[in-house]
């Protein structure tokens, strides 16, 4: 299985939704996928279509 690379996560307490505004380019990230971490955190991962970047933040349960 091949497994793609991602930036370290970034620990945050923002409410989670579908969109956020991309780091890198200001357009809108779409949140690809959850993990759950351990018991108190899930790591949200966002994919920016137009510049191919993507972000992952650590997020309390």
């Amino acid at each position: 299985m091949l497994q793609t690379l991602r930036p370290t996560p970034t620990c945050t307490r923002f409410q989670t939704s579908i969109e956020m505004p991309c780091m890198k380019c200001g357009a809108q990230m779409r949140l690809t996928m959850i993990e759950p971490r351990d018991q108190n955190y899930d790591v949200l991962t966002y994919r920016c279509t137009p510049c191919d970047s993507g972000e992952s933040f650590l997020k309390a349960r």
